[in-house]
């Protein structure tokens, strides 16, 4: 039976030492010196007096402290250790809120960095880092950026990607990839559900449109090739120099570009440069051979143009042996910091310039057959199809040329000859064909045409 109301506990003044007052069932009101007053429920626990403490009035209310004094007794009379199971829920509570705060706070844009710092030491090129964070903070990062990587779904995902998608489809399928990617390694640590809401072909179900089939490279015809190389010629820089190699080896720009004067040898019949494996397009050097190139006489011109324009100085093919040899590491197209090489923005502008060195109101002369202006890439499109056209039994040289890997992984596990000795001659035919020249009326023929 209740003793206590809420004016006889309000009322309670403090005496010179502690007293209590019982509310009844062993629940009383302990009133201090101090004047503090605290709810206390006396019962037993394992055969054992204990006093329990239920919190201070006023902040507890007579109402309150006889219901919590109703929950001791219930979990006295269970068996249970009331102090015990305060401790515990307590730490569940607190263990609780820490998971939720440190869930918070591994945000999307946090575990982005994550991401990209476990990966960027097998990144080849060191702008990797740097292109995958400008992306995701351009079009991930102000939808997905503040989210918990916990709670990122189809939705958000959507959203996200949505504007890019529709106006940029190359760039949304790497931004929707590298979405995926930092989803996936939070998943691998345990902080998100194995589900994977940036896979493409769940989202187009959750209406994310599919996107047109993309094209290739825009490249230029073979036939205009010698008329390409007549302007290109006129270019000075390092840019052009480049990009005349490139033409000349059928290489990828960024193996040219990442060239050193180290990768020559003069020492067999045929002089040659040789790509390390591990600067060949996505492959380490465990995984691919290094990629020898023969240099026919025009490349070898082209080179010692190229240690000129980089050293202010002349050079001539004949000699690049003793050049590359005092060089050693050197990089062959060094940007202005000469510690990196130039970018691939250099060789495009090449292309932009010489395409916009045109009559007004004429179309870009250097075009591929859809009309769009050719790109330093293409030159190995246009390369290929020279030898489709005009050597079709060196298709497999070229293929070689062009450092291609076969689609069948287990022939390309046997077929291990890189062809070099057919390949020579084709790279010499293909640099006749290219420096054949096409003139003045070729030039003026290819603007008139577009």
């Amino acid at each position: 039976m209740a003793n206590l109301d809420a004016r006889t506990v309000a009322a309670a003044e403090p005496r010179p030492r502690p007293y209590r007052l019982s509310d009844g069932r062993g629940m009383v009101l302990e009133v201090h010196p101090t004047g503090a007053k605290v709810w206390v429920c006396r019962t037993m626990v394992a055969g054992r007096r204990r006093d329990i403490g239920l919190g201070g009035y006023p902040l507890v209310s007579l109402k309150e402290a006889r219901e919590k004094a109703a929950a001791v007794r219930k979990q006295a009379r269970a068996g249970l250790d009331p102090v015990a199971e305060r401790l515990r829920v307590l730490r569940e509570r607190q263990a609780a809120e820490a998971a939720r705060a440190e869930a918070e706070a591994r945000t999307f844009r946090v575990v982005a960095e994550a991401c990209i710092a476990a990966m960027e030491p097998g990144w080849k090129d060191r702008k990797t880092a740097s292109m995958w964070r400008q992306s995701l903070a351009r079009w991930a990062y102000p939808e997905l950026g503040d989210m918990p990587v916990a709670e990122i779904d189809r939705a958000a995902v959507l959203r996200a990607v949505g504007e890019v998608w529709r106006t940029r489809p190359a760039t949304a399928r790497k931004t929707l990839h590298r979405i995926g990617t930092v989803l996936r390694y939070a998943a691998a640590h345990g902080w998100r559900a194995a589900d994977n809401p940036a896979d493409a072909r769940i989202l187009r179900h959750a209406g994310l449109p599919a996107l047109p089939g993309g094209r290739k490279q825009p490249s230029l015809p073979w036939a205009r090739l010698p008329s390409f190389w007549q302007a290109l010629d006129k270019v000075d820089g390092l840019g052009a120099a480049a990009l005349r190699l490139a033409i000349l080896t059928a290489l990828r720009s960024g193996e040219v570009r990442q060239a050193r004067w180290s990768w020559l040898d003069f020492s067999g019949p045929v002089p040659l440069l040789t790509v390390p494996g591990e600067v060949m397009k996505g492959k380490r050097s465990a995984e691919v051979l290094p990629h020898r190139v023969p240099l026919a006489p025009a490349a070898l011109e082209v080179l010692a143009r190229a240690y000129a324009e980089a050293n202010g100085t002349t050079a001539t093919a004949a000699e690049l042996p003793r050049l590359a040899a005092l060089a050693r590491d050197a990089l062959i197209f060094p940007s202005a910091k000469r510690t990196t090489p130039i970018s691939d923005m250099t060789l495009s502008a090449v292309m932009r310039r010489l395409n916009a060195a045109r009559p007004e109101g004429h179309p870009a002369p250097w075009r591929d057959p859809d009309g769009r202006e050719a790109v330093p890439h293409g030159f190995r499109a246009t390369f290929s199809t020279w030898v489709d056209d005009t050597r079709p039994q060196e298709r497999e040289a070229a293929e070689k040329a062009l450092a291609h890997e076969l689609a069948n992984r287990v022939s390309g596990a046997y077929c291990r000859s890189d062809l070099f000795d057919r390949r020579v001659a084709l790279m010499a035919e293909c640099a006749a064909n290219v420096t054949s020249g096409g003139g003045a009326a070729g030039l003026q023929l290819a603007v008139a045409t577009g």
